[in-house]
């Protein structure tokens, strides 16, 4: 759990399919005038350096937005995500703690959980100015639920753990079904790998009424071909928008 850093995958195709979604849904939560909570359970450093050595190393980025980038799009979803994540400047990608912060309201807040402690730093280095954000660096998958807000409150919870180790599965299914349950006026979105082992089948069983989007490329003997959200409770018009946006991503990720 601790070994995972995200600055490696940065910007690969998964985080395109989850931040296309994640941008769709706080599009939606930053027109509201009320509070408004987000919560991340592994929110990483918050910022990636595309031109630092951990990107650089497997060049996964250029599979995902690199190619968005070079190509251009047309889908207004996808569009909208490509030009939020050029907003902050060249060789840098956001997050999603930082595509939070930047479509929150200035009342608006956050709680950010990162459990690495090297991450941790980072993600306080980045984004510990913010008075909206409350940075925590504790195991979600223990903590999460005691910083939930009340039932009906407004507001986001993504579940994006690195799946390193088979019984996170389990566990996540069970942490994202009792998040749901206990704060419904959310969207929760889970995110998940799509591998050989199939292991994502089983999860996806468990949570029972979320609707799955999944990103498929090419089949692989090893390694990750696939990448795949669970959300709960999604805003009006969601699905049809993002399912618009998956298929114009297909086109240009998996040519």
């Amino acid at each position: 759990m601790l070994s995972y850093q995200h600055g490696y995958h940065a910007g690969n195709f998964a985080d395109v399919h989850k931040h296309t979604a994640l941008c769709l849904v706080l599009k939606s939560l930053g027109q509201q005038s009320r509070l408004v909570t987000y919560m991340d359970s592994h929110s990483g450093c918050g910022l990636y350096d595309l031109s630092g050595e951990q990107a650089q190393k497997t060049g996964e980025w250029k599979e995902g937005i690199g190619r968005l980038s070079d190509q251009g799009v047309t889908n207004p979803a996808l569009a909208d995500y490509v030009d939020l994540v050029s907003s902050f400047g060249p060789q840098c990608y956001p997050g999603s703690p930082a595509l939070m912060q930047k479509r929150m309201a200035d009342n608006h807040r956050a709680l950010f959980f990162e459990f690495h402690p090297n991450e941790y730093q980072v993600l306080q280095n980045n984004m510990g100015e913010d008075s909206r954000l409350k940075l925590l660096n504790k195991n979600s998958l223990d903590e999460l639920v005691n910083y939930l807000p009340n039932r009906k409150a407004p507001g986001l919870l993504l579940i994006d753990p690195s799946f390193e180790q088979k019984e996170e599965y389990d566990t996540i299914a069970r942490l994202a079904v009792n998040s749901h349950k206990r704060w419904p006026g959310a969207t929760t979105m889970v995110w998940y790998p799509i591998l050989p082992e199939g292991r994502h089948q089983d999860l996806k069983s468990k949570l029972k009424g979320a609707k799955c989007y999944e990103l498929i490329g090419p089949k692989k003997e090893r390694g990750m071909y696939g990448t795949g959200l669970a959300i709960f409770n999604p805003p009006d018009d969601f699905d049809q928008t993002f399912e618009g946006a998956e298929q114009e991503m297909k086109k240009c990720l998996f040519p």
